[in-house]
């Protein structure tokens, strides 16, 4: 009975050792999150962009080759 103590103490403690070690690690993980999701909203912005760019130069190669197609 006496060991089943000590080792559910020992347990309890190294539980404890542990999640305050992790707690540290999780706020280090939680804010390199946070830069990765920022740089991935920046990309997401900048592809939007370019397909933006790319729609609107496509619409106007249509209309010069239609303006062509007409002479």
């Amino acid at each position: 009975m006496k060991n089943l103590i000590k080792l559910s103490a020992l347990a309890g403690l190294s539980v404890l050792a542990v999640g305050c070690a992790s707690t540290s690690d999780l706020e280090a993980v939680r804010a390199e999150a946070q830069s990765a999701k920022a740089t991935a909203n920046q990309a997401l912005a900048t592809a939007n962009e370019a397909k933006s760019i790319a729609m609107d130069t496509n619409e106007k190669l249509s209309r010069m080759f239609k303006k062509s197609m007409y002479k």
